[in-house]
């Protein structure tokens, strides 16, 4: 087989112990979080100069957000990973570039779809009764940034396609590179800062911005890592439509579609949620959004180490090494965990300095510390559910994965949520323990999978899919 070559193996990979692997992860785990905060660091960016353009254009920004992200994470999938690291491990790196393309092929067909979504905005927020002008400005909004889909399709995929290599640095530099040009580029477009007599293009200005920085972001990427470096050559042997099979086309669409729906699932979730925390009153629907924000801070920490893990595992599957797959499989779940404890730890006994980084107001740091216990136990089950979600993720089993989530989310954390604030605790303790209830149904599910599967097979799984055998 012309695909088949040399095994492309980490250094001493078949003997690497415990304490190697925990010191490996680390190593991967701080480019993907430096990667990752560069992109929540964009969109805080975002929020934070639109709030000082006007309340309008903040508001028509999120209703832009509150409907393209509906259809947003169906080209959000993040499977090549798997895929790729399999056939690096078995020997066969060639079809990794090979279902990089087509990873390309099925996501911009989908694309296809999401771009008109995004363009209807102005139309969907009119049929549901918005205002004429908030709506128009939140479809010009949505309308710009389709135009940034592309660039974020190639990104995306191009990143997993390096990490999932073990090439961390590309994705680093780009996107470290995107965030400082959309602080920069954003103060000057869109405010007017430092520039005197200048007040900036104010809102209409933001979506381009972000939008060119999508672009800027790719470019980066391309010239650093293949036109300067050539990092793309071991698992590149250039693009061929007769490659693009309908057996890979299935084999990529099986693990691919789960995963996309999981996090749409996810994500309409959290906005039922959201409406519920906004019943409850202006101060408690605040103190849920910034709760959200330190949950999402410390999924960041947790998501890091448990992607470094997926990859050790998925190139470790691919080489047959089923017994190293588990030992990464472990030490990036004990990682989390302890990374955790000491979180929550920190939250119950310090909870009011966590809110004092987003307000000062006595009201809102009373209600935050009343909910501490059941917030806390939250982001400990929020966040150890994806840890053990990775698990089985590696093995491929985003079908299972995916089910298990919408039978904790909508079976169990949705109506947990809405039972207890209206049976029990019509305020944020309720909130926080309807969704720790969501969240321990997930964690039992996932650990279910993770710790009763047998790893060997997973690992002849894999090999299948590098197609070595």
């Amino acid at each position: 087989d012309p695909l088949v070559s040399k095994p492309t193996e980490e250094k001493d990979d078949k003997d690497a112990t415990f304490h190697d692997d925990v010191i490996d992860i680390v190593k991967l785990g701080v480019p993907l979080f430096i990667s990752m905060l560069s992109w929540v660091g964009m969109k805080t960016t975002d929020t934070a100069l639109l709030g000082h353009v006007s309340a309008e254009a903040l508001a028509a920004s999120a209703l832009s957000d509150l409907w393209t992200m509906c259809s947003a994470t169906l080209i959000m999938g993040r499977v090549l990973n798997i895929l790729i690291g399999s056939a690096v491990g078995a020997g066969n790196p060639k079809l990794g570039g090979i279902y990089l393309q087509v990873a390309y092929v099925v996501v911009f067909s989908i694309a296809i779809f999401v771009v008109i979504l995004w363009n209807i905005t102005k139309q969907f927020w009119l049929f549901f009764g918005s205002a004429y002008q908030v709506s128009a400005d939140a479809g010009y909004y949505a309308r710009i940034l389709s135009i940034s889909i592309p660039g974020l399709i190639l990104f995306s995929q191009l990143s997993q396609y390096f990490s999932a290599q073990r090439i961390m640095h590309p994705e680093v530099t780009a996107s470290s590179i995107a965030l400082g040009m959309n602080l920069i580029l954003g103060l000057t477009l869109v405010l007017g800062f430092p520039i005197p007599g200048f007040n900036g293009y104010g809102f209409v200005a933001c979506p381009i911005v972000t939008t060119a920085v999508v672009y800027v972001q790719l470019i980066v990427m391309v010239v650093d890592a293949i036109y300067i470096e050539r990092l793309h050559v071991a698992c590149w042997g250039g693009w061929s439509w007769k490659e693009i099979t309908w057996h890979r086309i299935h084999t990529f669409s099986a693990l691919y579609f789960p995963s996309a729906l999981g996090l749409a699932s996810d994500f309409w979730r959290v906005a039922v949620i959201g409406a519920v925390a906004a019943k409850l009153g202006t101060i408690e629907v605040a103190v849920f959004n910034t709760s959200y924000r330190i949950m999402w801070m410390t999924l960041i920490v947790v998501n890091s180490l448990s992607m470094a893990s997926s990859i050790k595992m998925s190139m470790r599957f691919g080489a047959m090494n089923w017994m190293g797959a588990r030992q990464a499989g472990h030490a990036g779940l004990g990682m989390c965990f302890l990374v955790l404890i000491v979180i929550c730890l920190a939250l119950v006994f310090h909870i009011r300095l966590f809110g004092q980084i987003f307000t000062s107001d006595p009201a809102f740091l009373d209600l935050f510390a009343a909910a501490r216990v059941p917030f806390t136990v939250t982001l400990f089950l929020m966040n150890l559910s994806i840890a053990l979600e990775k698990i089985p993720y590696s093995m491929g089993r985003t079908t299972e994965v995916f089910w298990m989530g919408l039978i904790a989310s909508w079976g169990g954390q949705v109506p947990g949520v809405i039972l207890l604030t209206t049976y029990w605790k019509n305020d944020l303790y309720g909130l926080y323990s309807g969704m720790a209830v969501g969240y321990f149904v997930c964690c039992v599910l996932y650990a279910i999978i993770a710790f009763t599967s047998d790893w060997k097979y997973y690992a002849q799984k894999a090999k299948e899919r590098a197609e070595t055998e």
